[in-house]
């Protein structure tokens, strides 16, 4: 009797046994919990800032200048009476060679001999109305030298420190086409150089300065050809646009030309800033994408909707309609939102 007993625990603890080792082996082989199975929703909190793009690039300003002047006759530069941007006029000296002066008068003639009794001709009656004006020669303009046109430029000669002898010679009168204009001595006009008759020693300042950016041509696709620009001097900065783009062949460039309001200079009202004499660097912003203030969110967070509106997706799921006011390196600003609001991101699940 007892051997049957103990027989039947033995049965039982062995059942038990393998009951304990079966619930074991159903633990250890159970899979681990997916984390990719029911991910958690990323969050953005809407936050203040600004989106914007610029290129800087180096800008040239240079004023045009076309020749306006040459000597009448050679000899040495004594005085040098104009500085760039000088407005001349009818009688200013410009300067003096040899000690003797060479005054400004309005004529189409160019100085080609010297004048004095007998001589006749258009330059004759040029130097009769340039008398006249200063108030020398009261006769009538009649193109011949006379003895009334000799009074009159001995009478301009003793005011000039010169021999008051009735001849004019050929450098002591520039003739220009008109006047006033502005002026550039050349580099020919310096103290103490000798000048050759016909030699360019003044320049004329026509128009306002022009500003570009010269660009290598595979640039072109890099900058936007109608862009703003903002381009930074020593007391501020000139706001402006690119006006055109040329090309320049024979040198491999591409040129943006820049404009201010209403197509005028760059530079406004401020032009006198810019110096007259050679080619100026500045440093030039060109806008790409404006730059825009507001609230600030990811554009992976903006969804394009079928009817063509574009939306975010709150915290509680809820879709919010947005317009964008700006974009940049993959956030934008856009319409519609707080500063604060919390919105959610889409999950991109991996392709397996």
């Amino acid at each position: 009797m007892k051997r049957v007993v103990r027989l039947a625990l033995l049965l039982v603890a062995g059942i038990g046994l393998v009951a304990a080792g079966w619930w074991a082996g159903s633990v250890a082989i159970e899979p681990p919990e997916d984390p990719l199975g029911d991910p958690k929703p990323i969050t953005y909190q809407v936050v203040e800032g600004s989106v914007g793009r610029s290129l800087r690039f180096v800008a040239v300003a240079e004023w045009p200048l076309i020749d306006a002047a040459r000597t009448g006759s050679g000899g040495t530069v004594t005085s040098v009476e104009v500085t760039p941007g000088d407005t001349v006029d009818v009688g200013d000296r410009v300067y003096s060679v040899d000690l003797r002066p060479a005054v400004i008068g309005v004529g189409a003639t160019p100085s080609f001999r010297d004048l004095g009794l007998r001589a006749s001709g258009p330059d004759v009656a040029q130097l009769q109305t340039l008398l006249a004006e200063l108030g020398f020669y009261d006769g009538e303009v009649d193109a011949e030298y006379g003895a009334s046109t000799r009074n009159a430029v001995r009478a301009w000669q003793a005011t000039m420190g010169i021999d008051d002898d009735g001849i004019v010679q050929r450098g002591d009168v520039v003739w220009l086409p008109e006047l006033p204009i502005r002026v550039v001595p050349t580099d020919a006009l310096q103290l103490g150089a000798p000048l050759s008759a016909g030699e360019v020693v003044l320049q004329r300042v026509v128009g306002e300065p022009e500003f570009t950016i010269p660009l290598a041509l595979e640039q072109r696709a890099m900058v936007p050809l109608s862009a703003v620009v903002r381009l930074a001097h020593s007391d501020g900065v000139w706001e402006g646009r690119i006006a055109e783009a040329r090309e320049v062949e024979e040198q491999g460039l591409l040129e943006l030309v820049l404009k201010g309001g209403s197509d005028g200079p760059l530079c406004g009202p401020d032009c006198s800033q810019v110096p007259l004499v050679g080619r100026t660097d500045y440093t030039v912003e060109i806008i790409v994408v404006q730059e825009v203030t507001g609230p600030i969110v990811p554009l992976a967070a903006i969804r394009i909707e079928p009817d063509g509106s574009t939306v975010v997706i709150d915290s509680l799921g809820t879709a919010i309609e947005v317009a964008i006011l700006g974009a940049s390196d993959g956030l934008g600003v856009v319409d519609g939102v707080r500063v604060g609001d919390v919105l959610l991101l889409p999950v991109i699940e991996e392709q397996q």
